[in-house]
């Protein structure tokens, strides 16, 4: 027995010595070199070539300058009533200039547009089936005015990369200084001239809704547009102190319009490059 066991003794012996020996030949732990395990790139440039990446417009506080073309029906608003037909409007033009702003530091919808306009109104009368005309003013089945107009209104406008949707609301203040007039009861000296009663000065409302395309720094937009006069063509109370006589005009005009943005749309301007530029030199820069 004191054999085996004097025999199993030196066994264990020799083989905590080899297993001590083993354990000083390895390396360090931190010597130990990491396991480098490759990865394959799986985004190829036909991968990100087919990606579709909406990008945000941001609008600037730009303006712009227009030119304006339209064509258009003409009423007026007789009280008491009285049967008219649709005058049409040959020709409306003028040039226009229009600043955009956001509201509240934040929400790019809004602007305020000025302009300069020439145009006409006025009225017609219908004859009955026999071709008679059972009213007139003055003797005249026809009426037509020169003016010109200055508006100012203010533009909704909602944008996409070349498209917007416009929406036009504000006043204007116009001056006739034209008059021709038809029928076969007007005395000849009142054909082509005012009478003291009738008003020259106009102003009234003028409201728009339209769309344009946009290839900046072109602008390409399309209205329609109403003129609806507070002020009356004569005075009331002409033809009689008793029975009052009302008229205002009511106009729809279809316009084209060119502009040309005078700053930049969208993106960084000088200015606000410049101002970028003085932030971060001064460490203002958020």
């Amino acid at each position: 027995m004191s054999k085996k066991l004097i025999s199993i003794v030196l066994s264990l012996s020799l083989a905590l010595t080899a297993f001590a020996q083993n354990i000083e030949e390895r390396e360090p732990a931190d010597t130990l070199r990491p396991i480098q395990i490759e990865i394959k790139d799986t985004v190829t440039t036909a991968f990100l070539d087919s990606l579709v990446i909406d990008d945000a417009l941001e609008l600037n506080d730009y303006s712009m300058i227009g030119v304006n073309y339209g064509i258009g029906r003409a009423q007026t608003m007789f009280n008491p009533v009285k049967t008219q037909g649709n005058l049409n409007i040959p020709s409306y033009y003028g040039i226009t200039y229009t600043k955009y702003g956001k509201f509240f530091g934040y929400m790019p919808y809004f602007g305020l547009q000025i302009g300069l306009f020439k145009g006409t109104d006025g009225y017609v009368f219908k004859p009955n089936d026999e071709g008679e005309y059972n009213v007139t003013v003055d003797g005249a089945t026809k009426v037509v005015y020169d003016f010109i107009e200055v508006p100012l209104v203010a533009q909704f406008h909602i944008d996409s990369h070349n498209f917007k949707i416009l929406a036009d609301g504000g006043m204007y203040l116009g001056y006739r200084y034209k008059i021709h007039r038809e029928g076969n009861f007007i005395f000849p000296d009142l054909m082509d001239d005012f009478t003291d009663y009738e008003y020259k000065w106009d102003y009234g409302f003028k409201v728009g809704l339209g769309a344009g395309l946009v290839f900046s720094p072109i602008e390409v937009h399309v209205k329609l547009n109403m003129r609806y006069g507070l002020g009356d063509i004569y005075r009331p109370d002409y033809a009689s102190s008793e029975y009052y006589r009302f008229a205002t005009p009511l106009d729809l005009i279809l316009t084209i319009g060119v502009h040309y943005q005078l700053s930049r749309r969208s993106g960084k301007t000088k200015s606000q490059i410049k101002e970028q530029a003085r932030r971060i030199v001064y460490g203002e820069e958020n």
